[in-house]
């Protein structure tokens, strides 16, 4: 127990040292969120644009869409603003920068993720709150269940991520394709599941598991199934 106490005062202490490093540069900072922020809605209106003209697809809706936005870019704006290096592991590999992280007394791979924050994560973050205030759902068991969820989907994020970036200990540089498979989990994840079949949904639950990320979440926050919340807790 004074290990895990140990380790959760070192991170806390790296997410302090990071937003005082981001906090040097106010205006870029508030650049970046603002910046994804803006991104987050164009990619919204979108959806918006074609549930004005298609209502429902494979029976999901604008309510669903916003809400699934909302575990979505919350769960990312989480994953990223405190473990960031997730995303970038892979070129820290193939550059040899462990070494700075190896020769320190932490443990190692904890150590690399949190000791970066994405800065533009904080716009996801505050772009998915702000999602979440139109789906009216504002019961407490509700907003428990998508905080949950949400953080679900933030460990599946980074746990993936950080899987496809030790690639290259075995591939040498797997920078693109840690890079394409970030990607195509998010693109996945932001697309109405029940459209993907085959082969493409039995890579959703495994390979590349965007239905983790996204639908899946969606369905325990909508019907508030605590049950099945569960068995996403265990994966």
């Amino acid at each position: 127990m004074s290990q895990i106490k140990g380790e959760i005062f070192f991170l806390l202490a790296l997410w302090k040292t990071n937003l005082s490093s981001a906090m040097e540069y106010r205006a870029n900072f508030i650049s970046q969120v603002v910046g994804m922020i803006i991104n987050d809605g164009i990619y919204f209106v979108f959806w918006l644009v074609f549930f004005d003209r298609f209502k429902q697809v494979q029976g999901w809706g604008m309510s669903d869409m916003v809400l699934l936005f909302a575990i979505i870019t919350t769960g990312f704006g989480l994953a990223f603003g405190f473990f960031g290096n997730a995303q970038l592991l892979a070129e820290l590999i193939a550059q040899g920068r462990l070494d700075y992280y190896l020769a320190l007394p932490r443990d190692v791979l904890l150590h690399v993720l949190a000791s970066r924050s994405s800065l533009s994560a904080w716009g996801d973050l505050i772009f998915g709150l702000m999602a979440y205030l139109f789906t009216g759902r504002f019961g407490w068991q509700e907003i428990a269940i998508w905080l949950i969820a949400s953080l679900c989907s933030s460990a599946v994020l980074v746990s993936s991520f950080t899987i496809f970036g030790c690639l290259s200990f075995w591939l040498g540089n797997a920078q693109q394709l840690a890079i394409q498979a970030q990607n195509i989990i998010l693109t996945f994840a932001l697309y109405p599941r029940d459209i993907f079949q085959g082969i493409v949904r039995f890579l959703m639950l495994t390979l590349l598991p965007a239905a983790f990320v996204g639908a899946i979440p969606l369905d325990i926050v909508r019907r508030l199934d605590w049950l099945t919340l569960l068995g996403l807790i265990g994966v």
